[in-house]
């Protein structure tokens, strides 16, 4: 049975190759000049028209400067955590400060998580003092012209 990702997409090496392929905004023709591959044969093996061979696999590989498993993941095989661990490699290619907005949302998530769990279900707060709240790497007046409203 084909993988299938959390928004209900079936997940193949065609759609993951498009996903990086779109991730850098290049057009099909950009992705061949890059791998030395010819346009023609992008959208097939976007299409699962075609099995690549393996010197395929690997110029795609340097001209997208990824890892093996962003390339080739199935998520039956990998899981949560392996879809999660090739998310944060696409982020890879980001400026440094939406990289840090990026951990600050993690942050603010993940305190959000672990104060949930000092409320009980009647919503009355265990005592408990929270000195180390996240700051954030990011200040907001860096973010100017940098994430559009």
């Amino acid at each position: 049975m084909p993988a299938i990702d959390i928004y209900g997409d079936f997940m193949s090496f065609g759609d993951n190759l498009k996903r990086l392929r779109r991730d850098r905004s290049w057009t099909q023709g950009q992705l061949a000049d890059e791998a030395g591959l010819r346009l023609s044969h992008i959208p097939k093996l976007e299409r699962a028209d075609s099995d690549p061979k393996l010197s395929t696999i690997y110029k795609l590989l340097n001209a997208l400067e990824c890892s093996t498993d962003t390339l080739l993941m199935d998520a039956d095989q990998v899981g949560v955590d392996g879809r999660l661990k090739a998310s944060l490699e696409r982020l890879n290619g980001l400026p440094d400060v939406h990289k840090c907005v990026i951990i600050d949302m993690i942050d603010a998530y993940c305190f959000r998580n672990a104060i949930k769990g000092h409320f009980k279900a009647d919503n009355k707060f265990k005592l408990m003092l929270f000195k180390d709240m996240p700051q954030g790497l990011v200040k907001p007046e860096e973010l100017d012209g940098v994430i559009e409203e």
